[in-house]
């Protein structure tokens, strides 16, 4: 019954067609078309009845429009929902204008100030148009204009049946005010969800801006510093002939180096395409033993250096339900911590149980751990500072944080315990059926 509720709720018709691959202003511009054209069908709804009970003339006339401008405004919510988003918008902006012009060239006429809606729908096509759209703004906003003035200067009073409620003056004006008043009313609701719709704009160049700078930030400092490194054994290695021994220090250096841009790198990208909601998931039923194998062969040299033990216990046949992109990512980040924060001769525990509809991966250290403020961050979901390990190993701050965002799209979660110079553990759960 909630889900029904749900369903049928305002806040569910305003989003209907609005997904996460839309940009936040095509969202906006959804987002009203979807208000206007519940307005339109509540306002003809509401119309239809008063005709009805005031004696419009024609109103047998005017309720067939109603009920064929409803059907309309019904389909448009349609498109948007099957994501024709251009084609709801026009047939939007010229649809809403048929019950006022047969209401006042067959029912009304100037009575009633219908035709002061036009002026209303004149600034529809600019909160819903692009300015690239600029055609269908200036053809909707002339021609609603040209219909008020036509009205305005040339149109007469509606002849009402003697007998019928609209016959009195006074009712007449009653439909003025409250044509007046409507209007006024659409406007500043429709102007102050595109003001708050504006302040979300605002907010989000904000919000692009600072990963912009995070960006440049770690892309001049983290990655420099590796490919730095990999320039000068490669200069060292092309200049001289180094006997055995050397070469092998400087080959294991080189990939060191590189295993940290990769990761650096990865981390990256996975993070900016998290925020731009542009990463594709495949969800599928993986083995958790190979995933886990496959990020410790990546990361053994690093916790060679070390001398850092591995210790795991994952049975074999524990399966889960996740996009392996993911949550490969995922664990190689969450690996990778644990032995960047674990002293020179720690251990890294890695263990995994079958959990009812979950498998439960907990990665444990005993290193230098976290701060509760650098807890709270990844749980707020915001970057922080760089971290240097326990040999001066560097970060990005983005991969706990790329962890968590990755886990959610795929309906896992992460806890986070930790304490300073005690080490971490994190747990994390996933799905282990559909």
């Amino acid at each position: 019954m909630k889900s029904v509720i749900k369903r049928i709720g305002l806040r569910y018709l305003l989003n209907l067609g609005v997904n996460n691959q839309l940009d936040l202003q095509t969202s906006v511009r959804v987002q009203l078309s979807n208000l206007i054209a519940i307005l339109g069908i509540v306002s003809n709804i509401q119309y239809s009845i008063l005709f009805t009970i005031a004696g419009a003339p024609n109103v047998m006339t005017m309720n067939v429009i109603h009920f064929f401008v409803i059907c309309t405004l019904s389909y448009i919510l349609y498109l948007n929902q099957k994501e024709k988003y251009s084609l709801a918008r026009i047939i939007l902006v010229f649809t809403i204008s048929v019950p006022l012009l047969f209401v006042s060239f067959i029912s009304f006429g100037k009575s009633g100030g219908f035709y002061y809606y036009f002026l209303v729908f004149a600034l529809a096509p600019f909160v819903l148009f692009s300015y690239e759209e600029k055609f269908w703004i200036l053809i909707v906003f002339l021609s609603n204009n040209l219909f008020y003035v036509w009205f305005e200067f040339f149109g007469k009073p509606g002849e009402f049946i003697k007998g019928t409620l609209l016959f009195d003056s006074f009712i007449q004006e009653l439909f003025r005010i409250n044509s007046v008043l409507s209007s006024l009313f659409f406007v500043a609701l429709i102007m102050f969800y595109f003001l708050r719709n504006t302040n979300r704009i605002q907010k989000e160049m904000i919000r692009t801006n600072a990963h912009k700078d995070k960006i440049f930030s770690i892309l001049a400092h983290d990655l420099k510093g590796p490919i730095g490194t990999m320039n000068s054994f490669l200069g060292y290695l092309t200049e001289n002939i180094p006997e055995k021994d050397e070469l092998v220090v400087a080959l294991k250096e080189l990939k060191k180096s590189t295993n940290q841009s990769f990761l650096v790198l990865e981390n990256l990208l996975d993070w900016a395409r998290n925020e731009s909601k542009k990463i594709p998931i495949h969800m599928e039923i993986l083995s958790l033993i190979s995933i886990v194998q496959n990020a410790k062969d990546i990361l053994d040299l690093q916790a060679t250096d070390k001398k850092i033990r591995w210790e795991i216990i994952v049975p074999d046949h524990i399966k889960v339900f996740c996009d392996e992109r993911m949550i490969s990512t995922v664990i190689r980040n969450l690996f990778s911590n644990a032995i960047k924060f674990s002293y020179p001769n720690g251990t890294v525990s890695i263990k995994g149980i079958h959990l009812g509809k979950y498998a439960e991966l907990t990665i444990s250290d005993l290193g230098i751990g976290m701060s509760k403020d650098q807890i709270k961050q990844i749980e707020n979901g915001n970057p922080f500072p760089t971290t240097f390990g326990t040999q001066g190993e560097k970060g990005t701050g983005l991969g706990l944080l790329v962890c968590k965002e990755m886990l959610k799209n795929q309906g896992c979660t992460m806890n986070v315990t930790s304490s300073p110079n005690l080490g971490t553990k994190i747990t994390i759960q996933i799905p282990n059926s559909f």
